[in-house]
């Protein structure tokens, strides 16, 4: 049950904070498929909302293949072990937020658009992923 617990429950919360924060935006019922990819607030807003099922069972999956192995890896090492894993972990937020940024991002804008859009998708990811580790360790 506790493994059910750990596959299931934090990817849930995580998209349910974000489903909250994004369906009672005020610009929830304006947000069409057309945004999606224009590199925007809106666009990622719209493709959350369109790609909602696919997304969380993507993400269901990331936590019962990868995530939850890790975590339970992690548990039994020591402080300066864990301390790399989160370092690590990290840096793959960053460089997967720079993997995501790079093709929205429309060469005609300035870099600092490229720079807004790579801090935003390293944000989002920064936070579920927050919410998903504390969710892990209240439900150790």
């Amino acid at each position: 049950m506790k493994k059910l617990l750990k596959v299931l429950l934090p990817p849930f919360i995580g998209f349910c904070l974000y489903f909250i924060a994004i369906r009672y935006s005020s610009h929830y019922f304006n947000l069409n498929i057309g945004q999606i990819g224009t590199g925007s607030l809106d666009g990622f807003m719209a493709y959350y909302r369109y790609a909602l099922p696919l997304l969380f069972i993507v993400a269901i999956l990331t936590q019962l293949l990868i995530v939850v192995p890790i975590w339970n890896k992690v548990l039994t090492k020591s402080a300066s072990a864990r301390f790399w894993a989160i370092f690590s972990f990290v840096f793959v937020c960053f460089m997967m937020a720079g993997a995501l940024s790079y093709p929205i991002w429309d060469k005609v804008t300035s870099v600092h658009h490229l720079l807004k859009v790579f801090l935003f998708m390293s944000a989002v990811q920064l936070i579920y992923w927050l919410i998903n580790f504390v969710a892990l360790i209240i439900i150790e």
